[in-house]
């Protein structure tokens, strides 16, 4: 069976969707206190990253936001940062595919449909840990808590290591 895929969409459509996503990053770090001058040097780099989504800028474009929120405010704004995670995650997925993709190609929206399941359940899964992590009592704990969460951590990584390894 043979399915008609149509004409598909053009190749900077992704390019343009890097550039809708980073400027919906620069408007979370403007609700979150972020001064304009920081907010042009970010549309720079985010203009960059979708021009020339392999090169460095794209990189920069990711780091950015999290730097600027560190230096704003008291505290961390937990909605922000937790959009932030999302829309991060969706340009660094997006730069892949079009660092890949010629400009004056075409792709099908079937073929995003493996890379956006994997997004959502990288998302799902991430934002589950952090409504965990929302939900601990803040303050010091215990020493002995600490121990058993260290313990606990670095059997996760070494089990993690076992079994990636490749057997033969």
């Amino acid at each position: 069976m043979t399915e008609e895929l149509g004409a598909g969409l053009p190749g900077w459509a992704l390019r343009a969707a890097i550039g809708v996503v980073a400027g919906a990053v620069a408007v979370v770090l403007a609700l979150n206190g972020v001064e304009w001058p920081a907010l042009a040097l970010y549309g720079g780099l985010a203009l960059t990253a979708a021009a020339i989504p392999a090169s460095a800028a794209t990189a920069l474009v990711i780091a950015y936001p999290a730097a600027a929120m560190v230096f704003v405010g008291d505290g961390p704004s937990w909605p922000g940062v937790l959009a932030l995670v999302v829309l991060l995650h969706l340009v660094h997925v997006l730069s892949a595919y079009a660092a890949l993709l010629p400009i004056g190609s075409r792709i099908h929206l079937n073929a995003l449909k493996a890379p956006a399941k994997r997004f959502g359940a990288v998302q799902l899964s991430v934002l589950a840990f952090a409504g965990v992590v929302l939900l601990l009592p803040g303050g010091r704990t215990d020493e002995a808590v600490e121990v058993v969460g260290l313990a606990c951590a670095v059997a996760v990584v070494v089990g993690t290591v076992l079994l990636m390894r490749r057997k033969g």
